[in-house]
């Protein structure tokens, strides 16, 4: 059993670290104002950045000061997994490690200049789902949104439109402002996170310091959560409100925070699944059919209050919101480099099917595999695995998803972080490594012909985790430790 004497004896260390992390996250932030996902045009400059640095330099200084705050990150992982990451200390650096974050340019993601133009639409008086950016057109906010996105309806929930609507009317017209206005808003969730995730955590003999150090403060979460301000931040935070209830056996609550959580996104509702998978196996017809109404009725009850409150209808459901996401055909997502390695493996054989299409069917094919590894975990959860087994479903949604960025694989983290899997080396390397897919600006990092490196890895990948076994102790795994 760790002394207070132990853990004292770290202090020093973890100030070390703590400041070097910082050091870190202001390097970061100084080069990110040039070569980041900074608003345009460049003449619109970041009131936090390194004059005259140019575009090299600053992607090294960048990359350099990265390395500085990842490797400030292994370290604190290190006297965390020894138990010695106390709560109070995983707070200060936060403190530390994400303020910087909070007044720098964002990095990695254009995202937030979408949410920023949902919310202007909204204050203007137009529907988010029905108009674009596209109407905002002229000036700083339109010019920073990715591109692909400026003709898109919004695909979120209606209670992060109406987030978005109160946070664009108090945030002004200034762009930094805004930014940082969504970077608050997010930081509702960051605190929540840090609150639920060591409660959950003690409650399954896991460590909490663990549980913060691999959900919150790793590179993937301060950049997903703070640097680039993602609504996937809020739905997290009311998923683990939501596991809170579930593990206090009040179900309707927990269901109820998984429909909230689906009303910023979607995939929340995987938390249903598991909720009601294991008193639904074994129960009799008349048990069975009083879950499914209390999950029905609970998850209805959400949706129309919330599509209410915000007063745009139901369009955020429709089909065509619901394909926005999977528009985009991008190498770092596995179906898709994939994909393209078939197209160009087809071409040479002399079939000029186009190339489009068989990536399509290629995404297909991995909603279908997804779906059946859904249903696999959901047949193999336990009442003792219902947090793992969400991890590992929300894992197996993005892998398979015909669109993943990096923070799609904080979704699974969060949940696995509370876990007896809180210590995986895998798990570990994804939240230390899984931002660098994109680029600072928030370009994908595998273009043109990197399909030939990335499809083949990826489908080694699926042959060597199927007949490995690897994937036995996972779903075999209980959410306690010991």
């Amino acid at each position: 059993m760790l002394t207070t004497d132990g853990r004292a004896a770290r202090g020093p260390l973890l100030a070390l670290l703590g400041v070097a992390g910082a050091v870190g996250s202001f390097g970061v932030v100084l080069a990110g104002a040039s070569v980041g996902s900074i608003p345009r045009p460049h003449s619109y400059r970041w009131w936090l950045h390194l004059g005259g640095l140019s575009h090299d330099r600053g992607y090294l200084v960048l990359y350099a000061a990265l390395g500085v705050l990842t490797l400030s990150w292994i370290g604190v992982g290190v006297v965390a997994r020894a138990g010695e990451l106390t709560v109070r200390r995983a707070w200060a650096l936060l403190a530390l490690w994400a303020t910087p974050l909070f007044v720098g340019a964002p990095l990695f993601s254009r995202d937030v200049y979408s949410y920023v133009a949902g919310g202007v639409l909204a204050r203007r008086g137009y529907n988010p789902y029905v108009a674009s950016p596209h109407h905002l057109a002229g000036g700083p906010l339109y010019a920073s949104i990715a591109q692909v996105w400026r003709h898109s309806p919004s695909p979120y929930g209606p209670l992060f439109e109406l987030a978005s609507r109160v946070t664009a009317m108090a945030a002004g017209h200034s762009l930094m402002v805004q930014v940082i206005a969504f970077r608050a808003l997010e930081l509702i969730g960051v605190a929540t996170l840090m609150v639920v995730l060591p409660r959950l955590a003690r409650h399954f003999g896991a460590d909490p310091g663990v549980a913060l150090w691999l959900g919150v403060l790793s590179p993937l979460g301060l950049m997903s959560a703070v640097s680039s301000a993602h609504n996937d931040t809020l739905m997290l935070a009311l998923m683990a409100v939501g596991l809170l209830f579930a593990t206090g056996r009040h179900r309707a609550s927990a269901a109820a925070f998984f429909a909230l959580a689906a009303t910023f996104k979607l995939p929340a509702l995987a938390g249903l699944l598991v909720l009601y998978a294991v008193p639904w196996r074994g129960a009799d017809v008349r048990i069975r059919l009083r879950l499914a109404g209390e999950a029905v009725v609970v998850t209805v009850a959400v949706f129309v209050g919330a599509t209410g409150l915000a007063g745009y209808g139901w369009r955020w459901l429709s089909p065509s919101a619901l394909t926005i996401p999977t528009e985009l055909h991008v190498l770092i997502t596995p179906v898709v480099a994939v994909g393209v390695l078939v197209a160009s493996s087809v071409h040479a054989l002399g079939d000029h099917a186009p190339t489009r299409s068989v990536v399509t069917l290629i995404q297909h094919v991995g909603e279908v595999l997804a779906l059946v590894g859904i249903v696999v975990v959901v047949l193999r959860t336990r009442a003792d695995s219902v947090v793992r087994g969400l991890g590992v479903i929300l894992l197996v949604v993005v892998w398979l998803s015909p669109t993943v960025w990096p923070w799609y694989f904080w979704w699974g983290l969060a949940a696995l972080a509370v876990t007896g899997a809180q210590r995986s080396t895998f798990l570990a390397l994804i939240a230390g490594a899984a931002m660098l897919l994109v680029g600072p600006g928030g370009s994908p990092m595998i273009a043109g012909d990197g399909f030939f490196v990335a499809g083949p890895l990826v489908i080694l990948a699926a042959v060597w985790f199927l007949t490995s076994g690897k994937w036995r102790p996972v779903l075999a795994g209980v959410d306690r430790v010991g």
